[in-house]
């Protein structure tokens, strides 16, 4: 009798090394079907994980982008740069809301546009002394002949993002002096908080995220010289074949008719009624 007890246990043993290593083997190519969402911004990830996204643009549209890829998906907080060097190991990662740049699609892989931002603009907080006659509302500012006139004034930036290659360029031309440049996650609302506070006299920003801000924003704002009236968001993801695979579901998706309504109807709800009209312009020479 031990020595068939010491059988069965031996059997045991080597069946749990055995599920152990099958488990250990075929994991990667499970895990290799899931591809993670990232996104910087607490707020975002909490509307996109709970699928609610009625009081938030970025969440409202990308669920509706997504809302057949949801039990493919995983939603995680991550910092852009973090984002980008998983990303350039080939992990199945792809970013919300980015926008295309060169070196960007060099590298990676984008949707079909999801968001359509009016451009941002040049805040000027209310607490400064107010530009020279010659800015106008009208006026579209060159930043770098703004601050060679405003010498000690400075221009709130984040770090942790690509402001599209025409802005990137202006921003980078300035000298270092006129630019505090936050480098913290929650880029977005980080910027439009510290420039609520008054800690830099101006700010890029885009219209939709004033309008929106939890507290009365008081500013002046102007165009940018040589900036595109709108920005687009899109999914941008690792070049792999798992992700080119949910990039051509999700396109196909956006193709419908159905769902042209369905984004135009989320936009709406977060857009300045004084910007409904060049806004709906805007959006049906894209989608």
């Amino acid at each position: 009798m031990p020595n068939i007890f010491g059988f069965i246990a031996s059997l045991n043993i080597k069946f749990i090394i055995f599920l152990f290593l099958a488990i250990s083997l075929l994991a990667p190519f499970s895990l290799s079907a899931n591809i993670y969402i990232h996104t910087d911004n607490i707020i975002d990830l909490k509307a996109l994980k709970d699928n609610r996204g009625e009081n938030n643009l970025s969440a409202s549209t990308n669920l509706h982008a997504l809302q057949k890829e949801l039990s493919n998906i995983h939603f995680e907080y991550m910092t852009v740069k973090r984002s980008l060097q998983f990303m350039d190991e080939g992990k199945n990662i792809c970013v919300v809301n980015k926008i295309k740049t060169k070196e960007r699609l060099e590298k990676y892989i984008f949707s079909k546009p999801i968001n359509l931002f009016l451009g941002r603009r040049l805040y000027q907080h209310s607490a400064y002394s107010p530009l020279s006659t010659m800015y106008s509302p009208d006026y579209q500012v060159n930043l770098l002949e703004l601050f060679n006139e405003r010498k000690n004034s400075q221009l709130l930036i984040s770090g942790q993002i690509s402001y599209g290659d025409i802005l990137d360029e202006q921003i980078a031309a300035l000298p270092n002096k006129n630019k505090i440049t936050r480098q913290s996650s929650e880029h977005d609302s980080g910027i439009i908080n510290m420039f609520s506070l008054g800690r830099a006299e101006f700010a890029l920003l885009y219209p939709h995220r004033v309008f929106t801000f939890k507290s009365n924003l008081v500013a002046r704002s102007f165009e940018i010289e040589s900036i595109e009236p709108y920005a687009l968001g899109h999914l941008m993801c690792t070049n792999n074949s798992e992700t080119h695979a949910l990039i051509d579901r999700v396109n196909e998706h956006l193709n419908s008719e159905n769902s042209f309504n369905k984004l135009l109807e989320y936009h709406l709800n977060f857009i300045n009624p004084n910007d409904k009209t060049i806004f709906e312009f805007y959006f049906h020479q894209v989608f």
